[in-house]
This record gives C-alpha cells, structure tokens and sequence, in this order.
C-alpha cells in the first residue's frame, strides 16, 4: 500500500471519528498533497482492513515502512511467509544404484555361410605359358550406354578373365608369348565323344584388330590322347578359332560345335583336314575323324589360350564345358 492510499484511509476516519459530514462530503483524496499526512497523524488502531481495499498493500509496501509482523493476524502472517522469497536450490544429491539389466533378447537364426572364394583347380597353366603374358581374374569389363546400344555388364556376375599378350607376327613363334589359363584336374580322363557342349563369351578392342585383323581372338584349347589307329603318339592339342565379333562389347555366347574352325596339332593331324597348320575342321568333322573304331580321345586339360601371334588384350567369361558354365570373378571361378 502506497503512502498516499494510507493517508487517505487515515483521514477518512479521522473526519469520521470528528463527526465532521461536511468535510466527510467536501475533502477527497485529490484535496491532500501526497506525503502531507505521517504516520504520527494517525491515530493507532483508526485504519481497519475494511478500510483498505483488497490487494492494495504489496510485499514491496511492507518492506518500505515500519510496519511490523505483530500487526497482522497469525492467519495474515503465515500466509505472508509462504509467500516469501525462494530459497536457493540445495546441492544435487549423490547418483543412486544402477539398476539390474534387461534381458538379452533371443539370437537370430545363424545365417547360411557365404561361397567360397576360390579358383579351385583353374589357373595359370605355367608349361603352356611363354614369355611375360597376363592372365588374372578381374571385375568388369562393363560399358556404358552408347546411343541405342544399352549398357553391358560381364555375361556372368561381375567379373571376367582378363588375357594380355605381346606379339609380332613377323617375329618366328618362338619369340611371341602366349598365355593359358586353364584346369589340369577336373577333366582328366574324359571322353572327347562325350564332349556335346563347348563354347565362351569374348571382349575384344579395336587395337586387337588392329593388331591381327578381326579373327584376333582367345582360343578354346584341349589337350588330349588321341588314340588315333596307326599313329603312335599319345599327346595333342585341339584348339578351337573362333569366329570374328563386335569389339567393345561382350560378345553373345560362342557356340564352338556350331560355329569357327578346330585344328589339331602333331602327326595324328598332319597333312589332314583338320591340321591346324591347314584349311581346319568343323566340330563334327575333328570328332568324325578321331572316331576311327579304336579307343576314343581322352581330354587331359581344358584351358583358355591366346598367343604365339598377334598381340592382344581382352577378357574371357562364361567357358561352357558340357552342363558346366565356369563363370570367371574377381574372387575366384563359380561353376553355374
């Protein structure tokens, strides 16, 4: 409560308690100057709570003057002290326990183990390798859209076998290197009678042909007993030239018992149709030949190879032997 409202209750019962009607109606608060009135010119126990309207005395009024806690009522006082000033908040108290842990929930069912990364029994033939060719698996190659022709990814998977060979084909064979990558166990003792399926898929470049002409190309290579009537020798290659394809693009699947040419080495072949040396063979033409009434052919190795000639980069997916596809990735050689 303010000054002047104190000092205008104290005059309203000072004119009331004079009996005075005239001042009571003529004398208002706007007639008293504020701060005229003091305390000592009110009378102790004049000014009543009727006489004071409600919500008019502040906390900050009772600070500013001498009034005094044994004034108010106890109900008066114990409301003015749950209204006072807060207190500071007290210390943090200490951490509690920790509480037991949850339950684990149940593992999963333990997932089907990954493949195996592995060429198994294919790789570098070193006895058929010359010179410093490459021959490693790889990821790719995959070309990009051009015009019409849509993007091309490896025939199989992602990866290929990748071949590189350096060669002259002025230079004599013994100094051009060649490259086979190929298996020495899984056919071992096979019947080339039996053989029904064989075939690839190739990625050759510009430069390849540039090097040798459009049948630069890998070959499929099988070396055998040929068990030939009449001739006494127990080793030879069948080798497998196909035929031109698209460069920079994965070739479809080469049918090697449809299409291309077969030649044979050594005197089993020498001077016949199928003498790689001469015009060569069909597929069906070399199989006729060897199946003369005697034992058949037997296959000893399997084997990608290019060399002894031209000069060639590229890549090799998707050998075809019989049911078998042999897919060539960068983490190894997957029968599919």
């Amino acid at each position: 409560m303010n000054k002047a409202t104190i000092l205008a209750c104290a005059l309203v019962s000072l004119l009331v308690a004079g009996g005075s009607a005239t001042a009571a109606s003529l004398i208002t608060s706007s007639d008293i100057k504020n701060g005229t009135i003091k305390s000592e010119d009110i009378k102790d126990g004049y000014v009543k709570s009727s006489d004071i309207k409600n919500g008019a005395i502040k906390n900050e009024d009772i600070k500013k003057t001498a009034i005094t806690m044994d004034r108010f009522s106890k109900s008066t006082q114990n409301k003015i002290n749950k209204a006072g000033t807060p207190g500071a908040a007290g210390a943090t108290g200490a951490q509690g326990p920790a509480g037991p842990q949850g339950l684990k929930g149940d593992k999963g069912d333990k997932g089907d183990a990954g493949p195996t990364l592995s060429s198994g029994n294919w790789g570098v033939q070193n006895r058929n390798t010359i010179g410093s060719p490459s021959a490693f698996l790889r990821s790719g190659p995959s070309t990009p859209a051009v015009g019409p022709i849509p993007a091309q990814a490896p025939p199989f998977g992602t990866g290929s076998l990748n071949l590189v060979v350096s060669g002259t084909p002025t230079v004599p064979d013994a100094e051009n290197e060649k490259a086979a990558y190929g298996n020495e166990v899984d056919f071992v003792g096979d019947s080339f009678q039996d053989l029904t399926a064989v075939g690839f898929h190739l990625y050759t470049t510009v430069e390849n042909i540039d090097a040798g002409g459009t049948d630069n190309l890998p070959s499929i290579t099988l070396e055998v007993d040929p068990n030939k009537e009449g001739v006494d020798d127990n080793f030879a290659s069948l080798v497998f030239f196909p035929e031109p394809i698209v460069p920079l693009r994965w070739s479809d699947y080469i049918d090697a018992t449809t299409t291309g040419l077969w030649g044979g080495t050594g005197p089993p072949f020498t001077g016949t149709p199928c003498d790689i040396n001469g015009t060569r063979c069909s597929f069906a033409a070399l199989k006729a030949m060897l199946d003369d009434g005697g034992d058949p052919a037997i296959i000893a190795t399997v084997a990608v190879s290019k060399g002894r000639d031209n000069s060639w980069q590229g890549a090799v997916d998707g050998l075809k032997i019989n049911n078998t596809v042999y897919d060539f990735e960068e983490t190894g050689v997957f029968e599919r």
